[in-house]
């Protein structure tokens, strides 16, 4: 293999390349308004420009400019500009910005080096045959040494072993080799000094000295392994630094200069080391995100490696591995921009004129995002596109997270083995698992991007010794198979120590219901012989983990049908093989606990069933019959039933014969001497910045639009939720206290329970904080809790017999919403104590808003300066952290009616919260994702979208109009221009009263163009004019418009009351398809629904 280049300059007798032409001066390339003296600067994010990019990409399209600074660069965002800039006869690399800035470090390395620079055709002639396939190969070894060790260290090793046969020794310290540190902090200052000014630059005389040090500490470690290497010759090291000491150019007959070995040295370090952390970091994060892609890696490396040391030729049928890592650089590459320039002038695109010179960035992520190319799920991470022949079928240039032309990468086969190497070694031996199952993505810039804060955990898989995989280690035909059980659990019970037995306990839940019942029965197991010695456990780390000692105990939950976000992984699991491995689950004794919500009805409990079957399937036995929790009504007394039942077969089941008393929940109040002083961290995550009314007063429920300033580094898309976690309200607390004579600012002591949401971190909790952001007062006490309280009376018939009657306590206590205190303050002499009451109480969840705003209408504010309490913490990169975004939520008031129960007024828990929050406050809140429900707009422009909504439901759907009007707006173009149609159907009373937004949508309709807005009254129209419609009426009324839009790929989206809006959309779609397709029965009609909820019918409903 040689360069192409065999002459310098290019051969001057080759043919001239003829450039493309037009007549005029072209159509003009979209660029933001420019600001005096700064031009666009100021739409620059200096802690991560890329991010910047990303976004403005998304607002003015595949193309536009900047002036930064009188330094003009034009930004290309799809494949059909990139592909044209690709092209080396007319375009080539632009070695400017932070490349241009790193020259300081590596100089004329083939990294940084100027396309006319004498060194690199020597440089390049002479390294490219060492990173050929057969010398690729013959590292496999070398790659195994090191990868076999296991550690998140491993690519500088690689890089230095493989290449210079030299050991950094990463592995066999607790910190990162000191040459690896000060790498990383010369890349972070050279990205900063890259986007400061150049009078800044020069005032930061102590950063420019501290990295001149750092670039004289690598150089010298460079210059001693050359002056090593020359003491010591290996003139049979089949290695990069042989190369560069010995071998010529072909062309010139010159050698590499000893300075220019170490530039080359530091650039492989540099490039090898951060594209491939970064790698794995996207990898695994992706994987973890989309547990069922985890699986099937697992699967393919037990079906191809086994136990067997990895060989060579394991690789190439390592295919779903590989496409993984290909798809991981397609999804979210660490290299985020290649900067290109045309060599004379030029035409772009067919319309856009370029002069020579002129920087040309084209963004990554809209090339390897693009719809046309990858397809209407281009922005979902799914690596079988890689596989049956996509790979092959995919476009020239289409994928180019290695660069392109002449100037690619030289050490991207040596990356790719190195990558699937580790990734085999990794899946054959460990479990990998998120350190922070809560992790949502952040990023961090330095060179390149990756994760910020991003850990893993890893613990041996089951079965697997630790000389698994590894030479003289324990070798097996490569046939997966299943962990056998490792002992009866009937006849051999762990003991859990004190004469107990030992009990396994999972939740899976994202709101902390079932981690609450997970500790309930943690608490409650000593009293049946029991104990929980690992403590209560998500549901994940139970994937290849299931104890056969011990019986397990699970409670998980369905949202909209899917696993909550900690028990992914072990349904995908459970799922991925159920078929290939029936018996994998032998020896596992286990029930199950769900909960759900009936309002869900084609998804109710659908998960806690399918683990429940799977698991009896795949071997397992259950000990006990599974019960479901109907979240919307009695939350408390089916769980205490299946608790009262589980633990005595368990107990016969584990021969436990050990009675021990539990220690029962105690509260300890303390009246202190003066009143607490306020002080502490302020614990919330966002700034409101608007809360204003929205609907006329009097029209049914208030409803409110909030903005809220986000934390430094929070993203979010549209469609997305906003977490918030409430207060109850003051009247409700005032209520408890007055009840049990406390004061707001007693402290409280709580022992004896596993309750971790009782829990405080100095021993002492407020009563105002327990009793006000703990708990939930308001949820209907249960028929256990109801005899509870019996028993505390004298005279006790009444509450005997709602306690026993389940048809009177469903009409007096459940459609009434009865709560425990309701029942004290009817019953003032129950002598029910606090700590009683405190024990009978669920814990306080988080509320979920759909956000209302596209981040594309909101420009981001810097986190410094205006609000300086939401600043970041430095963490060794620059983050995509340092600037704040705004979102908003649109949301009902539901205070000021009489209460259900009699006592008071109602007031919504997280509604009456959010209501009396004013400009300024802090609100507890974060962004919760929708991606894996795919609750987005299409990623193609050009497909129709179908927005069904009513009342506060339009949320999401305006959103999605906003973000479609931003993006017009700022191209000067209708909506017609860009997009496919968008139609929303919009349910309301009357249009002068809860016609939300109605100027908005109205606007956008008319000036841009985005929407076609179908409203249905119920009430009346405008000007008084007849209502009495609903959204599915009006639906009806387009059937044929809906029909022709669907055919054209529509997608739909739903938002609104899950029993009215979710359930007459569904049923009006069930209609138009039966009149469409006359032959169709009902169950016809149901099973198409169902295929199209998969991504064409998207649902948001709440109950």
């Amino acid at each position: 293999m040689s360069c192409p280049y065999h002459k310098e300059p290019a051969d001057p007798k080759a043919p001239a390349v003829t450039e493309p032409t037009i007549d005029g001066p072209g159509e003009p390339i979209p660029q933001p308004p420019e600001r005096l003296l700064t031009g666009n600067l100021g739409e620059i994010d200096p802690s991560f420009a890329v991010s910047s990019f990303w976004r403005l990409a998304d607002i003015y399209g595949p193309i536009y400019r900047l002036n930064l600074l009188n330094r003009e660069v034009i930004i290309l965002s799809d494949y059909e500009l990139i592909n044209e800039v690709c092209d080396d006869s007319r375009f080539e690399k632009a070695t400017k910005g932070v490349m241009e800035t790193l020259r300081v470090f590596i100089k004329n390395g083939l990294f940084t080096a100027y396309s006319d620079e004498h060194e690199w055709y020597i440089a390049h002639r002479t390294l490219v045959p060492a990173f050929g396939p057969i010398k690729i190969r013959k590292m496999f070894d070398k790659m195994v040494d090191i990868a076999s060790q296991m550690v998140l260290k491993l690519a500088f090793d690689v890089i230095g072993l493989c290449a210079f046969n030299y050991r950094f020794n990463c592995f066999y310290t607790d910190e990162p080799p000191e040459f690896a540190t000060r790498m990383a902090e010369t890349l972070v200052e050279a990205g900063r000094r890259t986007n400061r000014l150049t009078v800044e630059n020069a005032l930061r005389v102590f950063s420019k000295r501290e990295m001149l040090d750092n670039i004289d500490y690598m150089w010298a470690v460079c210059d001693q392994i050359v002056a090593d290497r020359k003491a010591n010759p290996h003139p049979d090291a089949d290695d990069v630094l042989n190369v560069m000491l010995t071998v010529k150019d072909p062309v010139s007959g010159e050698g590499l200069s000893d300075e220019l070995i170490r530039y080359e040295m530091a650039t492989f370090l540099v490039a090898g080391h951060e594209t491939t952390s970064g790698t794995f970091n996207f990898l695994f994060y992706n994987l973890l995100q989309h547990p069922d892609k985890l699986q099937k890696c697992y699967a393919e490396v037990d079906e191809v490696i086994g136990d067997s040391a990895i060989e060579l030729a394991h690789l190439p049928r390592l295919k779903y591995v590989e496409a993984s890592i290909r798809e991981t650089l397609r999804y979210f590459g660490p290299i985020p921009i290649l900067s290109r320039h045309s060599r004379r002038e030029t035409v772009l695109g067919g319309r856009y004129r370029v002069d020579p010179g002129t920087v040309l960035l084209c963004n990554l992520r809209g090339l390897h995002h693009d719809p046309a190319v990858w397809g209407p799920d281009a922005n979902e991470f799914r690596p079988e596109r890689f596989l049956n022949g996509g790979w092959e079928a995919m476009p020239a240039n289409a994928w180019k997270p290695f660069g392109t032309g002449v100037r690619a990468c030289i050490g991207r086969a040596l990356a790719e083995q190195e990558m699937l190497i580790t990734c085999a070694l990794i899946f054959q031996r460990f479990v990998v698992e998120m350190a922070d199952p809560n992790y949502e993505l952040k990023m961090r810039s330095t060179l390149t991007i990756k994760p910020a804060d991003f850990k893993i955990k890893v613990r041996r898989r089951p079965g697997k010794d630790r000389m698994v995989g590894l030479a003289g280690g324990p070798a097996v035909s490569a046939v997966h198979t299943a962990p056998s059980a490792k002992n009866d659990a009937r006849s051999s019970a762990a003991d859990g120590g004190d004469g107990l037995k030992a009990l396994a306990i999972y939740y899976g839940g994202n709101t902390g219901t079932c981690k609450s019942f997970g500790e309930d029965l943690q608490t409650a197991a000593p009293s049946y012989g029991f104990s929980v010695p690992d403590g209560v456990r998500n549901l994940d780390d139970a994937v290849e983990n299931l104890p056969t000692d011990r019986p397990v105990l699970i409670v998980t939950s369905s949202y909209e049908g899917q696993p909550p976000d900690n028990a992914r992984g072990f349904v995908a699991w459970l799922e991925t093989r159920a078929e290939s491995s029936p018996d994998m689950l032998k020896g596992v004794a286990y029930s199950v606990l769900g909960a759900g919500n009936k309002d869900w009805a084609s998804t109710y409990h659908r998960i806690p069933k399918l683990v429940d079957s799977l698991m009896e399937k795949m071997g397992a036995k259950r000990l006990f019959p599974a019960a479901m929790v109907d979240v919307s009504e009695d939350i408390v007394g089916p769980f205490e039933d299946w608790k009262a039942g589980v633990f005595p077969v368990i107990r016969e089941f584990s021969g436990a014969t050990s009675e021990v008393k539990t220690d029962e929940l105690k509260v300890d109040v303390v009246h202190p001497d003066a009143p607490v002083k306020l002080a502490g961290p302020d614990i919330s995550t966002g700034l409101v910045l608007v809360n204003r009314e929205i609907v006329k007063k009097g029209v049914g429920p208030q409803k409110k639009h909030m903005e809220v300033l986000l934390s430094p580094g929070s993203r979010y898309q549209s469609g997305d939720y906003l977490v918030v976690l409430p207060y109850n309200p003051r009247a409700s607390v005032l209520r408890v206290m007055n009840r049990f004579g406390l004061h707001p600012d007693d402290a409280l002591t709580v022992t004896g329970t596993n309750k971790e949401y009782l829990s405080a971190t100095d021993g002492h909790i407020t009563a105002l904080e327990l009793i006000g952001a703990r708990v939930e007062l308001a949820t209907p006490i249960s028929q256990r809790q109801v005899a509870t309280l019996a028993k505390k009376l004298p005279i006790s018939e009444e509450l005997a017999a709602l306690a026993a009657d389940d048809k009177l306590y469903r009409s007096e206590i459940l459609d009434k919403r009865v709560s425990v205190l309701d029942l004290l303050e009817d019953f003032p002499e129950c002598d029910l104590s606090f700590s009683e009451y405190v024990d009978m109480l669920t814990p306080l969840s988080p509320r979920q808003y759909s956000i209302s705003s596209s981040p594309l209408a909101y420009p981001a504010v810097s986190s410094q300066g205006s609000f300086p309490s939401l600043s970041g913490s430095g963490n060794g990169g620059v983050d995509e952290g340092q600037t704040s975004l705004t979102c908003s939520i649109t949301y009902d008031v539901f205070e000021g009616v009489p209460a259900l129960s009699g006592h008071g007024t109602f007031a919504g828990v997280s509604s009456t919260y959010l209501s009396n929050l004013g400009p300024g406050s802090r609100l507890r809140c974060f962004v919760r994702s929708t991606s894996s429900s795919k609750f987005r707009l299409p990623a193609d422009p050009k497909t129709p979208v179908i927005l069904v909504a009513a009342g506060t439901g339009i949320a999401p759907m305006r959103a999605f109009i906003q973000e479609r009007a931003a993006i017009a707006g700022a191209r000067g173009k209708t909506g017609s221009e860009i997009f496919a149609s968008a139609t929303l159907y919009y349910g309301c009373r009357a249009y002068d009263e809860d016609f939300l937004y109605r100027d908005e949508l109205q606007g956008w309709e008319k000036d841009a163009g985005v929407v076609k807005v179908r409203p249905a009254y119920s009430r009346h129209g405008p000007d008084g004019s007849a209502g009495g419609k609903h959204v599915d009426e009006v639906i009806w009324e387009d059937r044929d418009e809906l029909v022709d839009q669907f055919k054209k790929g529509g997608r739909i989206l739903v938002c609104g009351s899950a029993a009215r809006l979710g359930r007459s959309t569904h049923d009006v779609f069930l209609r138009i398809y039966k009149e469409t397709h006359p032959e169709a029965t009902d169950e016809d009609a149901e099973a198409w629904l169902l295929v199209q909820k998969e991504d064409r019918y998207l649902s948001d409903v709440f109950g």
